[in-house]
């Protein structure tokens, strides 16, 4: 059985869109490639039990349309597994229709939080075959793929147009009015070993294709692994605004000698110079110290620099000089407002008033054990309830981080509420959604409704980078040049905020 692992080129003046392994979607205008690690897992698993793959990715070969669908024709798969998201979900809708059309022997199958949070919709809307729902599909994939040849028994999580072996788990079916029936495996259950997966096969998913145009590496070439799925903040079901709470209600980590070991097989056989940890908050505590303790034992804190997602009051002033020593590099903190009420009702739980403070530890880090830490902060307006104040607020607080040197980096985006999610359920309730128009979900407009303008929105957004241009930071930067490398580093900076601001115009 031969099985494609897509992601079908989307052709759109806004830009290159965003989508692979990504918890918020956006158009960029200057091209981003994040490395899909799920996908990628999927790929390695199908391969090591047999089966034909085959990585077709379009967006990041950069093919056109019809280039990806000549190449789909040309290796006739018997099934074809899509990555999607609520602002492209439309778009894959009718490239499903065509495949339907063109090839009726390919088999589709969608993954990813919009159809885990809505499955029935893209049956009624496609001629999709199959959703896997909830965030390990690598796992359901391959069982799929081994109830079609050798009929196992389908695990939860699974729908299908076609009626499902009498050997499935917990058979339901659905009713969607006309014609269409759907059968179901139930409600998916996150019960996967994660050290039983496979190291990705990165010649296999073309790992160089993602190693370069990445604008969190500072060097080259990099790539990505995931210790654990995907966030341990939990509490009452993690972020209210997380697309990713959809796909993990529950956070799993591979052991720290697995994790290790994949990192050795990164530097020893494909040479990378930075490795980004995509877990939604890194593990810490003893999880995270033995962690360190193996990097600097294998000597990795000297071959590398190393990433991840962090949240404030996570680590102790201890952790921040051990992972320092360790050879971390960039740290992605989620700050997403200067407005505590409104970290509160994001269910963050971090207090603003503290974050100032733990910058500076991470500061005092690098200096006592000559570190590299470099602290990126994520920032989001048009909250329903935020006056242009609390957003003017953010702002400044931003700019007070760079005039200080407390942070490199940071990321500003217009708050989405995507299906599944609390923020979603919250504005719906109150009849806040300006629009049930997915594409419009994509970041370049508003979809809440608040009491700041679109316009106003936007500008707000350009303004927390152009609070990037602190003389204070500028001259920081520029003084603390020690080689050419060092420039290279501070020009790539300066295009990557250009870029961002130009996004939101």
């Amino acid at each position: 059985m031969k099985i494609v692992i897509g992601y079908p080129p989307l052709e759109s003046k806004k830009g290159t869109p965003l989508l692979s392994q990504n918890r918020q979607f956006q158009w960029f205008s200057s091209p981003t490639y994040i490395y899909p690690i799920v996908p990628a897992c999927a790929a390695s698993l199908l391969k090591k039990a047999g089966y034909d793959v085959v990585w077709l990715d379009g967006i990041a070969e950069n093919w056109t349309f019809e280039q990806w669908i000549n190449r789909l024709k040309k290796e006739k798969p018997d099934l074809l597994l899509i990555e999607t998201k609520t602002p492209v979900i439309k778009e894959h809708w009718t490239i499903i229709n065509l495949i339907a059309c063109r090839m009726s022997h390919v088999a589709c199958v969608l993954v990813g939080d919009h159809v885990t949070a809505m499955p029935e919709e893209s049956f009624k809307n496609s001629e999709v075959d199959y959703i896997l729902t909830g965030g390990d599909y690598d796992f359901l994939l391959l069982n799929l793929v081994n109830h079609i040849t050798k009929s196992e028994k389908l695990q939860p999580g699974i729908f299908s147009r076609k009626k499902l072996a009498s050997g499935s788990s917990l058979p339901k079916a659905l009713h969607l009015g006309g014609q269409v029936k759907l059968a179901t495996t139930g409600k998916f259950k996150l019960n996967h070993n994660l050290n039983h997966l496979p190291f990705i096969d990165r010649d296999l998913t073309k790992w160089k294709l993602y190693a370069y145009k990445n604008g969190n590496f500072q060097k080259t070439p990099g790539t990505y692994i995931m210790a654990g799925r995907d966030c341990w903040w939990r509490k009452k079901n993690g972020c209210s605004f997380c697309s990713w709470t959809t796909l993990y209600p529950k956070f799993r980590v591979r052991s720290v000698k697995n994790a290790l070991n994949e990192i050795g097989e990164l530097i020893n056989k494909y040479n990378v110079k930075e490795i980004m940890d995509d877990s939604g908050t890194f593990p810490a505590g003893n999880w995270l110290r033995e962690f360190c303790r193996g990097m600097i034992a294998r000597k990795y804190n000297k071959k590398i620099n190393f990433d991840c997602n962090l949240r404030f009051g996570a680590l102790k002033e201890k952790d921040y000089g051990l992972i320092a020593k360790a050879g971390f590099r960039l740290l992605l903190f989620g700050l997403e407002s200067a407005s505590q009420k409104t970290i509160d009702k994001l269910n963050k739980g971090i207090k603003v008033d503290q974050v100032e403070k733990e910058l500076k530890v991470i500061k005092k880090a690098n200096q006592k054990y000559k570190g590299r830490l470099s602290p990126h902060l994520t920032c989001m307006v048009g909250y329903p309830w935020e006056k242009l104040a609390d957003a003017q607020k953010t702002i400044n607080l931003a700019k007070s981080f760079f005039q200080k040197g407390l942070i490199d980096t940071l990321q500003a985006t217009i708050v989405i509420p995507y299906p599944g999610t609390k923020l979603f359920d919250y504005c719906k309730k109150n009849k806040l959604l300006k629009s049930l128009d997915w594409d419009k979900y994509d970041m370049k407009q508003p979809v809440i409704k608040t009491k700041i303008s679109d316009k106003k929105l936007l500008a707000l957004t350009r303004g927390i980078y152009a609070s990037a241009i602190a003389p204070a930071f500028i001259i920081r930067k520029i003084g603390a040049i020690r080689s050419f490398e060092d420039v290279l580093v501070l020009w790539k900076m300066g295009v990557k905020f250009v870029s961002k601001f130009w996004d939101f115009y």
